[in-house]
């Protein structure tokens, strides 16, 4: 079944910007409502209200950045597809860690935004499904001058660098240009979990999981020690998971 246009709402604390995205929404045709907020603040109720599926979201404001406005969209069940927009290259690398589907400069470009909002669209889609149609059993990497396919099950984890992914396989890696979760939906769920927003690891390579103090770590079995964020921990210490983890056990320190 097709989807509806997606919706979406504009961030932006300059008023000349918010016009600006506004007639290029409106240009390139993908989208459903097109609603505006003038701050972060704004953007936090008009998302709680509204739930958008897609952001244009800038960065640098005044009373709640959009890095935050990020933050507190992943805490949701309806997260929306955000697309930063921004003067300044400099927060990228956080802005990937948050997920975003895309970064663009400004004065963004008509092309690129289309083509972010194409890839939001494809992602929201693919979220419809709970992403069963996409788990793959091979991936596709560059290799030098040319390109490699990969089994999915020879990945031991992933970790995001920088706005890429490496892909630890037992003898070698791989980086890979994708968002930690384009790249979890692709990853069939019985073989690997997510630990960490920056961390996803095979769950027959863990080995224990380890708490110090009020901090949990998975250890992998060749000793890697991953850190498990606090979104994540019931997927590894809930119950029931030891036998998904490849019978790890929790050690306290």
């Amino acid at each position: 079944m097709d989807q509806p246009p997606p919706s979406v709402l504009i961030v932006d604390d300059e008023p000349l910007a918010r016009t600006r995205l506004k007639a290029l929404c409106e240009r390139i045709r993908l989208f459903g409502e097109i609603a505006l907020a003038n701050s972060g603040r704004q953007a936090v109720e008009k998302i709680r209200l509204k739930q958008p599926d897609i952001l244009l979201l800038d960065v640098d404001m005044p009373d709640f950045s959009g890095l935050k406005v990020a933050e507190f969209c992943q805490a949701l069940g309806h997260m929306p597809e955000i697309i930063f927009t921004t003067a300044h290259s400099t927060y990228a690398v956080q802005a990937f860690r948050l997920e975003a589907t895309d970064y663009l400069l400004k004065p963004v470009k008509e092309l690129l935004l289309r083509e972010a909002v194409e890839r939001a669209i494809a992602n929201r889609a693919r979220a419809v499904n709970n992403g069963e149609a996409d788990a793959v059993g091979r991936l596709w990497v560059q290799d030098g001058a040319g390109a490699l396919q990969l089994m999915v099950s020879d990945i031991e984890w992933v970790e995001a660098e920088r706005d890429y992914m490496r892909l630890y396989l037992p003898d070698r890696s791989f980086l890979v240009h994708q968002s930690m979760r384009s790249l979890e939906r692709l990853l069939p769920d019985e073989l690997f979990v997510r630990v960490h927003r920056s961390a996803i690891v095979r769950r027959d390579c863990i080995a224990e999981v380890r708490r110090k103090g009020r901090k949990r770590y998975v250890i992998l079995q060749d000793g890697k020690q991953l850190p498990i964020g606090p979104r994540y921990a019931e997927r590894i210490a809930g119950s029931g998971q030891a036998g998904r983890l490849g019978g790890s056990r929790t050690v306290t320190e």
